[in-house]
């Protein structure tokens, strides 16, 4: 029995009364969520700069804000399982979107960090359930053949927002103020809402209503069933791919001095990594879909390819002395590979969990990735401090990124175990 399927959901069961179209509806909803989900996580990012000015603060003031959105969206993620176990996808899905949209607007009324940071939390929760639940929705609405590439497709959502974000942000302090941002990404999720309520499935999932256990205790069951050892590497893997990706992202402008770089254009780095993330999302879904029209699903071997190109690329850029316009090459590259890391293991948890686990798996793999997103920052700040290169620094990257392919070399054998045992319950 392969773990990557499960019987076929009709698109009636997911989306009342579906038509032809209606999967591709509300899959392009999914998706819409995702990306607001994506805007909204990275705005403050873009907008701090404007703060520091306006407020007259130094930019390190504002560390609690990024704690807290890390914070929120960690308590997002642990949630959504329980809840939507317990109060069904419809609702929670509504109450995530509701809740991040709202909390959003009103953090165009924060006038001290304090304030900003609340908000924050309070957004970032929302985000963080937002996201389990559009893609456990995706997976369900457009069956199991397609689920991965269906999950891979929604994921990239977070790439499309944040570059949005990106394109949009500046134009739209310059011309209305900062607090633009905020009432554009408090109001757009509202306008979402209502097309997302709609598509998500009513009541609590239906293994669940037959096993009261589950609903109440959805974590324990990721350990239950012969899921613990795949559930466990999954966890270290996200945990090892996110440290790497927001060290990166977290250092990378003040490293890339070192590199010949004026502060004007360090933060090129951060969109050359953002940008080579996205790209590095399409190819990935592209190759998944081909896979699947083929009839094999090659997700971790993908995964693989891509970390040794990650591997490589940090390898060139801390020994090689190159132009300035390849070391933003070499980043792009190493952001293809590190996103599509984040993107896989939200696609190895929709292959590997069913339906009712599946917004759980995914919820708690993201949560422990977030986990590595303070370790990563805080090993990099630590090596700076101590007086490290910053050639140095970039390159011991390269150990979690090893670690990373041990584990999932260790994710397949489980997998294949799994898929031996063929539980009647999976």
């Amino acid at each position: 029995m392969n773990v990557e399927d499960s019987k076929p959901v009709a698109v009636g069961d997911a989306i009342p009364d579906a038509s032809r179209t209606g999967w591709r509806i509300a899959l392009f909803v999914c998706f819409l969520v995702v990306v607001l989900d994506g805007f909204n996580t990275t705005s403050i990012s873009f907008v701090v700069p404007t703060l520091a000015h306006d407020w007259q603060l130094s930019a390190a003031a504002f560390t609690p804000v990024f704690v807290a959105t890390n914070i929120g969206a960690a308590i997002g993620f642990i949630i959504t399982g329980s809840l939507a176990h317990r109060f069904g996808h419809r609702l929670v899905g509504l109450a995530s979107v509701v809740l991040f949209g709202g909390a959003t607007w009103l953090t165009m009324y924060a006038d001290n960090v304090a304030a900003l940071s609340a908000m924050r939390v309070l957004s970032a929760i929302g985000l963080g359930a937002a996201l389990p639940i559009a893609i456990a929705a995706s997976a369900t609405i457009i069956g199991a053949r397609h689920k991965v590439a269906a999950s891979l497709l929604v994921t990239t959502g977070m790439s499309v927002g944040a570059v949005i974000g990106g394109v949009v942000g500046g134009p739209l302090m310059h011309r209305f103020g900062w607090q633009a941002v905020f009432v554009l990404g408090g109001a757009l999720p509202f306008v979402v809402a209502p097309a997302f309520y709609r598509i998500l499935p009513a009541g609590v999932p239906p293994r669940a209503a037959h096993k009261p256990q589950m609903r109440t205790n959805p974590v324990k069951a990721l350990f239950g069933n012969g899921y613990a050892t795949y559930t466990g590497l999954l966890w270290l893997f996200s945990f090892l791919i996110f440290m790497d990706v927001y060290a990166l992202l977290f250092w990378l402008p003040t490293l890339l001095l070192s590199f010949g770089f004026t502060l004007e254009h360090a933060p090129a780095g951060m969109a050359a990594f953002s940008i080579g993330g996205l790209s590095g999302n399409l190819l990935m879904t592209a190759a998944v879909t081909a896979m699947t029209l083929a009839g094999k699903v090659r997700v971790k071997s993908a995964l693989t390819v891509g970390i040794v190109a990650v591997i490589a690329g940090i390898a060139a850029l801390a020994h090689v002395a190159v132009l300035p316009a390849v070391v933003l090459l070499l980043i792009g590259v190493i952001g293809a590979g590190l996103v599509n890391g984040i993107m896989g293991q939200t696609a190895l948890a929709v292959a590997f969990y069913p339906e009712h686990l599946r917004a759980t798996g995914v919820g708690w793999g993201h949560a422990l990735g977030r986990v590595g997103s303070f370790v990563g920052p805080a090993i990099g700040g630590a090596l700076l401090s101590l007086g490290w290169a910053p050639r140095d620094i970039v390159l011991t990257a390269i150990v979690p990124a090893c670690l990373a392919i041990v584990v999932l070399g260790a994710l397949s054998a489980a997998g294949r175990r799994a898929a031996a045992s063929a539980l009647p319950e999976r």
